[in-house]
């Protein structure tokens, strides 16, 4: 959750850094808002609500599955928004990499091991031989300030984040489309040029007659 609210602060900061607008960002028309909080909520309840060992891999993975399918279905609603389509990435991949191990794996280095925060939970276990895609896991770790450890996935969301909030932060580009008048007669040199054959050009019969005629 870490790396999603450091996203979200720098993306607040980049409408400000690029002079976009504060106002035209937040009046972005969103759809299936209520899809994202209710995924959102999943993710929070998981993160601070104990769920009994036993049931981590029933009810625990399935709520965590759950959310992420509705946290993507947010994303893919509202694709049209420019840079959301990074976003999908982003999510995509973390979501991929947990459905396959039941979990995020995650590379602990020796010297957190003893740190309480480093101990499995439903949604994170230490990294094992045998977890699939372990590239897309959480293998980027970052010690002080932070002392964290990201996933490729992390990364592309919040490239994706700062990508939305600096197109949304500005007024949309729209095409300019040229007006011709009909009324008007073109000029001399909007005039279409005709191609006509020149006078030597002679009709394929009027040849074969004058070649029959001649007696060649």
């Amino acid at each position: 959750m870490l790396v999603y609210a450091i996203a979200v602060g720098v993306a607040l900061v980049i409408p400000a850094v690029t002079r976009g607008s504060y106002s035209r960002m937040f009046a972005t028309r969103w759809r299936f808002v209520g899809v994202l909080l209710a995924g959102l909520a999943i993710q929070l309840v998981l993160q601070f609500v104990s769920i009994p060992r036993a049931h981590w891999h029933d009810l625990g993975f399935g709520l965590l599955v759950a959310s992420y399918v509705l946290i993507l279905a947010f994303a893919a609603r509202n694709m049209v928004v420019r840079g959301m389509g990074i976003v999908f990435i982003g999510i995509a991949c973390n979501a991929l990499v947990i459905t396959l191990n039941q979990g995020m794996p995650v590379k602990i280095p020796a010297d957190w091991q003893s740190k309480s925060w480093t101990q499995a939970t439903v949604k994170h276990h230490p990294q094992q031989p045998d977890d699939k895609l372990r590239f897309l896991s959480d293998i980027i770790v970052v010690r002080e300030p932070i002392d964290s450890v990201f996933s490729f996935g992390d990364l592309i969301l919040a490239v994706g984040l700062c990508d939305v909030a600096y197109n949304t932060s500005r007024r949309p580009k729209r095409r300019r489309t040229r007006m011709i008048d009909l009324s008007d007669p073109p000029t001399d040199n909007e005039r279409p040029i005709v191609l006509e054959p020149t006078r030597s050009e002679e009709p394929a019969d009027e040849w074969f007659s004058t070649r029959f005629a001649s007696g060649r």
